[in-house]
């Protein structure tokens, strides 16, 4: 009998983590299983998951000329939608598709699954904000400054020359105007999900 409630209320959360992905993005803008297991990852960190009432999505299966990063408010459903690079390491031939993932220190590859958007610090770039890797495959992010900034190769006029955005060394980057509306709208501590 203890089997038989067990199962029933691991079928029950299942459905309502699914409510709740299905209860945000309203206008269909990111693909549903992407957001199944963006909802899934932050569920499961628990009050952490909500604490900044935003949650980021990156769809890295989409052309980097595409908007393609996705900030959701947790408490209406909208969707904000922005393009950002990928690194050059998941992209060899540079077509802007992203072929893969690495959190090996060198690769200059995006990392795959949960992080931590963090403190504000200038770099080489200027305005720039750490990456804390939350799962065991991108826990060197940190380490291998994988951080979000602005780049004259996620410009509106790079994409327009060449089709295309640039490539980082794993970075997720935005130009100028939208790293500004970014940091605007997404506090620190927020949950990003990275996938394809």
């Amino acid at each position: 009998m203890l089997r038989r409630v067990d199962l029933f209320l691991l079928a029950f959360f299942s459905l309502a983590g699914g409510s709740h992905a299905q209860s945000l993005d309203p206008a269909g803008l990111i693909r549903p299983v992407l957001l199944e297991r963006a909802v899934e990852a932050m569920e499961a960190r628990g009050h952490d998951g909500h604490a900044t009432g935003k949650l980021v999505v990156v769809d890295y299966s989409l052309h980097s000329s595409q908007e393609r990063l996705f900030v959701i408010d947790l408490g209406s459903g909208a969707v904000t939608a922005f393009r950002a690079a990928h690194g050059r390491g998941s992209d060899a031939d540079h077509n802007g598709y992203l072929d893969s993932f690495s959190s090996v220190p060198g690769s200059q590859a995006s990392p795959e699954g949960l992080l931590r958007f963090a403190e504000e610090y200038t770099g080489k770039h200027g305005q720039s904000f750490r990456l804390d890797g939350l799962d065991e495959g991108n826990r060197t992010s940190r380490a291998r400054a994988i951080v979000i900034h602005a780049a004259s190769y996620a410009e509106p006029a790079f994409l327009k020359l060449h089709g295309k955005m640039g490539r980082s060394n794993g970075c997720i980057v935005f130009s100028k105007s939208d790293l500004a509306r970014f940091i605007e709208e997404v506090p620190e501590g927020t949950l990003i999900f990275v996938g394809a």
